[in-house]
């Protein structure tokens, strides 16, 4: 059959479109993760180095919370961590209060937030404008370590301030101190990044989709000439070779009707005979070649002739058939059972289908044993009608079933036969596929081979 160049370079173009976007869309995944990745480091060494700042404050800030302590009534505007959530507030939470501390709001960015802590929680300085979302306390067993505590909206970093000298019975630590840094410019930034990725592997994938259509296109002209070339050839020497033939056996006819080979020698005869039926066989050859290479060029320009029901098609083929499958040795029979409950029409050409229906009605007939059945089943299946022939010859391996249609090919010895080319059932799946239709290789439910055909109905 001759190659669908078109749906060739159709899904080569696809191909190369999905693989395209497939490498884009690694690269992106990529990009991302490496961006994202390289994004949280900074974040968290913009922490670190935030804290160490607020660390070596905290002594300072120490100092004049005890000296506000000692002054007197001033010193009650102080308060515990714990005080800042209110009474709707979770316990053991860290929600980051903004109290107005003292320290100047150029030494802390508006996405920042500190808080220092005595040794016992008391909150003693703040800054920032940032109002992260609410991150919970570490708990006391774990609160002498440094963490990070992760944010809705950002990151936070929990950091003890040793004590340079630890006296007897003192506190081990100094007090604590807690950043947060905001992520929304950094979400903002790479937002942008993975919608500037997407556009540009959608561009790209269009364009690869567009560029791969022509360079598939160029690829293929070459052997698109070469089938056109071929359809040609195969045509034009069907056609110039039927010449002699028919001229061989009309010089063969034309002494059979004058009686001359009766006075002819036996051999003589015998070898006439041989001629007439070689050329027989030739002609036959050669008008399927000449079947099949119009197929070809004209598959997609033949638009169906006629509408008529498929189920006298069917019946008339099977009675035309009854005498030559009883010289065979063969049952015919038909798998219909009872009237169908609807018409089947469908629209073509008749004496393309009667070909179409007498190929496979002729394979089944040539590969059925003696006194082998062989069946003939029409149903309707949606839109669809369902015609199949049965036969209970040695069948079709599944490895081979794929190979069945096309030309010239033949299965082993068991289903071979002197006058067959492997011609058949390569011309009923191109009148298949002109009429619209699909031509399978099954397995018969009592063994044997299954031809089914489904041709698309009118209603």
């Amino acid at each position: 059959m001759q190659p669908d160049l078109r749906r060739i370079r159709r899904d080569l173009s696809l191909r190369v479109g999905v693989f395209v976007a497939a490498v884009l869309l690694a690269f992106a995944l990529a990009v991302d993760a490496v961006v994202s990745h390289a994004r949280r480091q900074l974040q968290r060494r913009q922490l670190q180095q935030l804290a160490a700042t607020a660390a070596a404050e905290l002594p300072l800030l120490r100092h004049e919370h005890e000296e506000r302590d000692h002054a007197g009534p001033a010193g009650e505007g102080h308060h515990g961590a714990e005080g800042h959530h209110g009474d709707n507030a979770r316990p053991g939470a860290l929600d980051f209060p903004l109290a107005g501390g003292r320290l100047s709001a150029e030494s802390v960015e508006a996405d920042q937030r500190i808080l220092w802590f005595n040794a016992q929680l008391e909150l003693l300085q703040e800054a920032g404008e940032y109002r992260p979302a609410v991150a919970e306390l570490p708990p006391s067993s774990a609160r002498e370590r440094s963490q990070w505590l992760p944010l809705g909206d950002g990151l936070a970093l929990w950091q003890p301030v040793p004590l340079r000298r630890a006296e007897a019975g003192a506190p081990r630590v100094l007090g604590y101190v807690a950043v947060a840094l905001a992520d929304q410019a950094s979400a903002r930034e790479l937002g942008r990044l993975r919608r500037g990725l997407l556009i540009g592997g959608l561009v790209a994938s269009v364009v690869a989709f567009a560029g791969g259509r022509r360079l598939v296109a160029a690829s293929l002209e070459p052997t698109r000439r070469q089938v056109d070339q071929l359809i040609r050839f195969t045509a034009d020497a069907s056609h110039e070779l039927r010449h002699p033939l028919t001229a061989i056996r009309a010089q063969i006819g034309s002494l059979r009707h004058r009686g001359a080979l009766q006075g002819l020698p036996p051999a003589v005869a015998g070898t006439l005979a041989q001629i007439d039926q070689t050329s027989d066989r030739m002609a036959r050859l050669l008008d399927d070649l000449l079947l099949l290479s119009r197929s070809d060029r004209t598959l997609a320009d033949a638009p169906p002739q006629a509408t008529f029901p498929l189920e006298e098609l069917v019946d008339d083929l099977i009675q035309l058939h009854h005498s030559e499958a009883e010289a065979a040795g063969v049952r015919l029979v038909s798998a219909i059972e009872g009237p169908l409950p609807l018409p089947l029409p469908v629209r073509g050409r008749p004496e393309r289908l009667w070909r179409l229906l007498e190929n496979l009605l002729a394979n089944a007939l040539r590969f059925s044993p003696p006194a082998g059945i062989v069946s003939v089943g029409l149903a309707r299946q949606g839109r669809m009608a369902q015609l199949w022939v049965d036969d209970q010859g040695p069948g079709i391996p599944p490895d081979q079933r794929r190979l069945a249609f096309e030309r010239f090919w033949q299965a082993d010895a068991s289903r071979s036969g002197a006058d067959h080319h492997g011609l058949g059932l390569a011309i009923a799946d191109a009148i298949a596929r002109e009429h619209g239709g699909r031509l399978q290789v099954l397995d018969a439910p009592g063994g044997g081979c299954r031809l089914l055909l489904e041709l698309p109905l009118l209603s």
